[in-house]
């Protein structure tokens, strides 16, 4: 899976409140249904496995991408993994 990490993020201000080297149920965490758009270490998760699952390339670019694409207003009230990356890939060369 790609990599990249918080100095990588374009946006900041996300919440903080999950701190990994702590927390040894993370995985489980960051894996589950829904995503925490305002929560630093989902979006990181959230586009580094996007970027892994859709064989896009794997530059700081595209991570950024992903990243705006969860702050899209189409994607405002939506918090399920699933429909996210769905969304995101239907858009992905549109927007």
């Amino acid at each position: 899976m790609a990599n990249f990490t918080r100095e990588d993020l374009a946006f900041s201000g996300y919440s903080q409140t999950i701190n990994l080297e702590n927390n040894t149920n993370h995985i489980e965490i960051l894996d589950r249904i829904y995503v925490d758009k305002v929560e630093e270490c989902e979006v990181i998760h959230f586009c580094n496995q996007f970027l892994e699952k859709y064989k896009v390339p794997q530059t700081k670019a595209t991570f950024q991408k992903v990243e705006s694409f969860l702050q899209h207003s189409a994607l405002e009230n939506e918090v399920y993994r699933t429909q996210l990356q769905d969304w995101i890939a239907s858009n992905w060369i549109k927007i």
